[in-house]
Formats: structure tokens, C-alpha cells, sequence
């Protein structure tokens, strides 16, 4: 996509409000990916032996491992809205909600503006910033980045808040 042809291209407001709505389910949006490296993080985190996190509490289909895509909502989001998981999260979460799959204007206005507070106001991020980090949540579940800023347990990332 051309620089011209961005529809965000003034930018896209985005502050976390904490509300948790992007960790539950929404229509087809049933998937958090993650890598090997981030189920060892969270097993580690969480003091599970990885192998048993991965058989019990994550899915192997088509090659991908992913969050248990039948809850309504993400396992680790507690009680009070938070993440349970935060310091580990997988790159999918830290990078919400700058996907390329959100970044279509109508997506964008009716489904994230739908679920999220903060995509209505909040800082705004410019367009070049919002498509490095759409790029890079691309190459890192495509296996084109051998590392992510930040992933190690405990680590926050480098990523909007």
C-alpha cells in the first residue's frame, strides 16, 4: 500500500483504557496466535512445564498453536478485567489494535471502534508508526523476525500502550 492510499494516513488515536472487551469474543475473531518462544515465556511465567501447558490449554491446528479459540474470552483475563498474563502476552496482544486485518477503513470504524474505547480516542500514533507495527506483528507469525523487543518473561515490549 502507497503512502496515498492509507486512509489513516492524519493517523489513528489509540490509549488503552483497560476495559478487557479485546480479550473476548467477537463474531469470527476467535484466535490469539502464538509462537513456540511465547509459550515458553507464559508456561515459564505462569510456572507450568510447557509441554503440558501446550497439550492442555492451547490448540495445535493446521500448524499454528493458538489460544483456546472456543472460550468467550481469553483464560487470562481475570476477574477484574486485567491480564493475568500481561508481562508475556503474545506479540498478537501487545500489538492490538494495529493489525493489517484492522486497518481497513470499515473494519476499523465499525468492528474496533465497536469493541474498543480506546481506538476512539487516546494518543494518536502516526501512519508510519501504525504500519511498522502491522508489519512486524505480519513478519513475526509469518517466522520472519527471530526476535521480538521485549518478549522475554517479564519484558513489556516496545509497543504502544
Amino acid at each position: 500500500m502507497t503512502e496515498s492510499e492509507r486512509w489513516y494516513e492524519d493517523g489513528l488515536p489509540f490509549s488503552c483504557t483497560g476495559c478487557g472487551n479485546c480479550c473476548k469474543r467477537h463474531g469470527d475473531a476467535t484466535h490469539v496466535y502464538v509462537r513456540e518462544e511465547e509459550v515458553l515465556a507464559i508456561a515459564e511465567f505462569l510456572g507450568r512445564d510447557p509441554a503440558a501447558f501446550l497439550r492442555e490449554e492451547l490448540v495445535v491446528e493446521d500448524g499454528w498453536i493458538t489460544l483456546r479459540p472456543d472460550l468467550e474470552q481469553c483464560p487470562y483475563l481475570t476477574e477484574d478485567a486485567r491480564c493475568g498474563i500481561y508481562p508475556v502476552r503474545p506479540v498478537q496482544c501487545r500489538t492490538w489494535p494495529f493489525w493489517d486485518v484492522n486497518l481497513q477503513s470499515e473494519v476499523w470504524r465499525r468492528e474496533v471502534n465497536g469493541v474498543c474505547p480506546g481506538s476512539r480516542s487516546g494518543r494518536l500514533h502516526d501512519a508510519d508508526t501504525i504500519d511498522a507495527i502491522a508489519d512486524a506483528t505480519e513478519d513475526w507469525y509469518e517466522g520472519r523476525l527471530d526476535a521480538w523487543p521485549g518478549l522475554e518473561p517479564g519484558g513489556a515490549g516496545q509497543l504502544p500502550e
